[in-house]
């Protein structure tokens, strides 16, 4: 199996977005602690808008991302940030290889 990789941009509403940020690096802290065939989880603050933020995972394989969606610190993420959110998209990518 291929590594599963992908970007999540979540666009917070203005309102909330200290207090989202403040939940989504607790988020990031607890998945690199508890989940298993998390290879990486960063979160990063997008420049041209103070209010979005991505995640860029990769996970071993597409069986370690669903068991993570199934994790109470994943859970409780999406719980909070239910009406605090304008948007999330997730787009999920293939790193290029060169091929010989």
């Amino acid at each position: 199996m291929s590594n599963v990789i992908l970007v999540v941009k979540v666009k917070v509403k203005e309102e909330f977005a200290t207090e989202v940020y403040t939940f989504m690096k607790a988020l990031h802290k607890l998945t690199h602690e508890l989940d298993e065939g998390c290879i990486q989880y960063d979160l990063h603050k997008v420049l041209e808008d103070e209010n979005t933020f991505c995640f860029i995972e990769t996970w071993e394989n597409e069986a370690f991302l669903i068991e993570h969606s199934k994790k109470d610190h994943f859970i409780n993420f999406m719980e909070y940030v239910e009406g605090k959110i304008e948007d999330m998209q997730k787009t999920f990518l293939e790193k290029y290889e060169e091929k010989n």
